[in-house]
């Protein structure tokens, strides 16, 4: 049963959260202070929340009927778990979430104010926007709007809350930091939308239009190429403007992404090719969590 709640947190999904908490945390550091023990403890709830959304985009899919026992990878559809084992998880996940989420907040604000009750209600919405992906009525997966949600929790407000936190401070630290946290909620997109690329044909059966299934295999990977050059246009712009180079270091990263987008393109959607979109979905995972270390080391 172990083996089996490890397959449906789909850890090769957890660099995306941590990723973007490194993020904050580095622009906390560049502009004021880090504290490594709000960082661990954003760490700890953003991964509980990429967990969160994994076991209930497994319960949501297969009770929709979209996953069936072909899907191996998923927890119910291949039989590993049952439904009331599933409802178990995602109940205690999400208490354990909410718990981290408020401890998070203690340790970070300096009092209870306004803003810690704005924050605690930004929390309530990421554990409400994990459930909803693709469980419950009218998941918001199902009506192209993952991408959108994707962006935002991954990007802005993780990378912003995490400053935030550490900073306790909206300032010109702040809002610059708006175009590196759309840039990680970009290559995070990028990530569901390779994933959604996989999945065109049996998400079309199923009802389950996605952004990608609306643009099409070809269309949708234009869109995967036009969300890798906006990011590095905001990482690009960012790195000028605040540290006074280029971030030459930064664009030795880019041809990768262009190799990742050039095999994405050649593969046909066929059940023979799912294992090589599966590779090229933890490549994009761990090139989004090698370009923050690179940028880490470009502001330190």
């Amino acid at each position: 049963m172990v083996k089996a709640f490890i397959q449906a947190a789909r850890l090769r999904t957890l660099p995306l959260a941590i990723a973007s908490i490194m993020m904050g945390s580095v622009l906390a550091g560049f502009y004021h202070k880090h504290n490594w023990t709000v960082t661990l403890l954003a760490l700890f709830t953003a991964i509980l929340l990429q967990v969160l959304s994994n076991f209930a985009n497994d319960y949501g899919d297969f009770k929709k009927g979209t996953d069936d026992a072909s899907r191996t990878d998923r927890a119910l559809a291949s039989g590993s778990l049952t439904i009331a084992q599933m409802k178990i998880a995602l109940i205690v996940t999400s208490l354990a979430t909410l718990v981290s989420g408020v401890l998070l907040l203690y340790v970070s604000l300096t009092s209870l104010n306004t803003d810690a009750f704005v924050l605690l209600l930004v929390g309530f919405f990421a554990i409400a926007a994990a459930l909803k992906y693709t469980a419950g009525k009218n998941p918001y997966g199902y009506s192209s709007l993952g991408d959108v949600a994707v962006f935002v929790f991954f990007g802005l407000v993780s990378v912003l809350g995490v400053y935030y936190l550490q900073t306790n401070q909206l300032d010109y630290g702040f809002y610059w930091s708006i175009l590196p946290a759309s840039a990680i909620g970009l290559l995070a997109a990028g990530v569901l939308n390779v994933n959604n690329i996989r999945d065109i044909d049996g998400d079309l059966r199923n009802n389950k239009i996605t952004l990608a299934v609306r643009l099409k295999k070809s269309g949708a990977e234009v869109y995967q190429l036009v969300l890798v050059l906006l990011a590095f246009i905001s990482l690009g712009v960012f790195v000028h403007l605040n540290v006074g180079n280029n971030g030459l270091l930064m664009y030795l990263i880019a041809p990768l992404y262009i190799v990742h987008w050039i095999r994405l393109k050649s593969l046909s959607n066929t059940p023979e090719n799912r294992p090589y979109y599966n590779k090229l979905l933890k490549f994009h995972v761990l090139l989004n969590l090698l370009l923050v270390i690179v940028i880490s080391l470009i502001l330190v």
